[in-house]
């Protein structure tokens, strides 16, 4: 059994009962919930953790969340107490604080990243091989929306996302190549699995419209009006007329516009289509479960017999051991690649 140990000012509180820490590619705040229920006399003191506290957990020797704690819950009587305490990484202030408003003009996405996050003493690094594109003429932070709002929109003009570190920070990537050798296997380590697949968020026809100020490339109409569009095949199948439309907000290119529209048709056919699966234990043959990483399933059930992405991780102890809860959804996602034609009408177009 693993140890998760949360250390706060170098006091190290351990021995919890029951636990639950997520990683996801959707967020940029990692998160922890951790239960201690035991019995205490009269003289004994409660574990003294402090709201606000900046803290770090760590199972065994790994570090995996550096962050904040947000509540503290203790429920007691006079022979016993609990107590629940969450918190979530660095990032989260990003998620929760709001910006006076401001233009930024010709600035890289890192720029924007590390002028937005400087004052939370979070630092922002580019994962190897990612290209994070032009620089962006105008670009508007409006008041009162979130800084998280504000760097994801930036990030998907560039089919980019940002992701927290171990560290508390913030790193730019994109979908990941790295492979986790050990397969998931229904009838094997599988211990437990729900599919969710909806339809309600894809589109036949994605279309971003945005504008450009003019320069010396660019003027007058052609300049001013920019619209890009990416089709899903699963719909020409179906033959069903669903179109979207979105607005880019700031100054964008007619690439810009074709990549963010490309970005959410892949984004909205992998979400539409996830797998949860339940194995034993925190760790595979090569480490820790991560996010952002691609994993060989063999799911009979779903006829699925390829490399998924796990797009999300949680890491649970409780009384019925330590397993970990896997989303796992098609490799597309996230990525600008061709979606896969369907096979037939429906459904089975999820895994290509």
């Amino acid at each position: 059994m693993s140890d998760v140990r949360l250390k706060i000012n170098g006091d190290i509180h351990s021995g919890w009962k029951q636990t639950r820490l997520i990683f996801s590619i959707d967020n940029i705040a990692n998160a922890f919930q951790l239960n201690l229920t035991d019995k205490w006399g009269a003289d004994s003191q409660p574990r003294l953790v402090r709201m606000g506290a900046s803290c770090e957990v760590w199972i065994d020797k790994i570090k995996v969340i550096t962050g904040y704690v947000d509540d503290v819950l203790p429920v007691y009587d006079a022979q016993s107490h609990m107590v629940t305490v969450t918190g979530r990484s660095k990032p989260a202030d990003l998620v929760d604080s709001s910006h006076s408003g401001k233009q930024f003009k010709n600035r890289d996405l890192k720029q924007l990243a590390d002028e937005i996050c400087k004052p939370f003493g979070i630092k922002v690094f580019i994962a190897n091989g990612v290209d994070i594109g032009k620089v962006f003429k105008e670009i508007e932070i409006e008041t009162g929306e979130s800084m998280f709002e504000f760097l994801e929109h930036a990030a998907r003009i560039r089919a980019l996302r940002f992701m927290s570190t171990i560290d508390g920070n913030l790193i730019i990537t994109k979908a990941s190549r790295q492979r986790v050798s050990t397969a998931l296997v229904l009838g094997e380590n599988i211990l437990k699995a729900s599919g969710s697949f909806s339809i309600a968020d894809r589109f036949s026809e994605v279309t971003i419209i945005g504008s450009q100020s003019g320069s010396d490339d660019g003027w007058g109409a052609a300049a001013a009006h920019m619209k890009g569009s990416h089709k899903e095949p699963l719909f020409a199948a179906l033959k069903r007329h669903r179109p979207l439309i979105l607005t880019a907000d700031g100054s964008v290119t007619l690439e810009d516009c074709k990549r963010r529209a490309q970005w959410e048709v892949n984004t909205r056919h992998g979400r539409g289509q996830s797998i949860n699966y339940t194995v034993n234990g925190w760790f595979h043959g090569q480490g820790l479960w991560q996010p952002n990483t691609i994993v060989p399933v063999k799911d009979a059930y779903q006829g699925i017999d390829q490399d998924l992405m796990i797009a999300e991780v949680q890491l649970i102890s409780d009384d019925h051991g330590q397993r970990t809860e896997l989303r796992v959804i098609p490799p597309q996602a996230f990525d600008l690649v061709t979606l896969p034609e369907p096979e037939a009408a429906g459904v089975s177009d999820a895994w290509g």
